[in-house]
């Protein structure tokens, strides 16, 4: 484990020194024949460091906002996931109506929902930003939940609470519900960088706040360096919370295995 954070702490230092010299030596040339200089539209790792040290609590306070937003979204698309997982498990009859139409509902750019998302809640209102985390982290949690539900229906162990005459709860319960976290956990690493992306694109339709907005405004700024050190947060975060999941799913999820 050591030897693995190493070797890839080593990578990433290699990554960036190599761009941090390669841009420098282009900008020089690029300056020396009269053109800008590359820095103004990709900054090196130094830049970004330094928008980090300037900027740094800024870019946080912002992104807190964001996560506050993608947490609610991931939150409600997981209800609507189970809300419609129940149903097909209780309605069978619901399933060849609910999944195309949530196919459907998924397949459709996100951008085509915002005029109807700025008329139902306003531009740039919280619920907005939300109903987007939501719309596009509910469908990895439905897929794997029925996919879930399915795989556990072949089992043995579903035969034998058959014989034992367990009702259609009991199975729910004591079977589908605790052997679907794994699926679930595998979803959510899916699902909760897609909550944070939503939430940002729901910021980039109209936001007075958010690491979304401040993506935009250090774009129309000319901020290269504010720009990166904003988007690198939002992978950071995103790559710490999958980690997390791991570290979830090995320790409670073992006897799966």
């Amino acid at each position: 484990m050591k030897k693995s954070i190493t070797l890839f702490l080593l990578i990433i230092f290699v990554l960036l020194l190599s761009w941090q010299v390669g841009e420098d030596y282009l900008s020089i040339g690029m300056m020396k024949n009269g053109d800008t200089s590359l820095e103004a539209f990709i900054p090196t790792p130094k830049t970004i460091l330094e928008s980090y040290i300037n900027d740094g609590v800024f870019i946080f306070s912002e992104l807190s906002i964001t996560l506050f937003r993608a947490l609610a979204g991931f939150t409600i698309g997981f209800i609507v996931a189970l809300i419609i997982i129940l149903l097909m498990y209780f309605f069978p009859i619901f399933r060849s109506i609910i999944m195309p139409f949530t196919f459907a509902v998924n397949s459709f750019p996100v951008i085509g929902f915002s005029p109807i998302i700025i008329l139902l809640f306003g531009q740039g209102s919280n619920l907005a930003i939300i109903f987007v985390s939501a719309l596009v982290s509910y469908f990895p949690i439905l897929i794997s939940l029925e996919t879930a539900s399915r795989d556990i229906k072949s089992q043995s162990v579903m035969e034998l609470m058959r014989v034992l005459n367990a009702s259609r709860y009991q199975i729910l319960l004591m079977v589908i519900l605790p052997n679907s976290v794994p699926y679930f956990l595998v979803a959510a690493k899916l699902a909760i960088p897609a909550s944070i992306m939503g939430a940002v694109i729901g910021e980039w339709l109209g936001s007075n706040s958010g690491i979304g907005k401040l993506i935009i405004l250090s774009f129309y700024q000319l901020k290269p360096g504010l720009l990166y050190a904003s988007l690198f947060s939002v992978v950071f975060v995103s790559c710490l919370l999958v980690l997390l999941l791991n570290l979830l799913e090995k320790k409670y999820c073992f006897w799966k295995k």
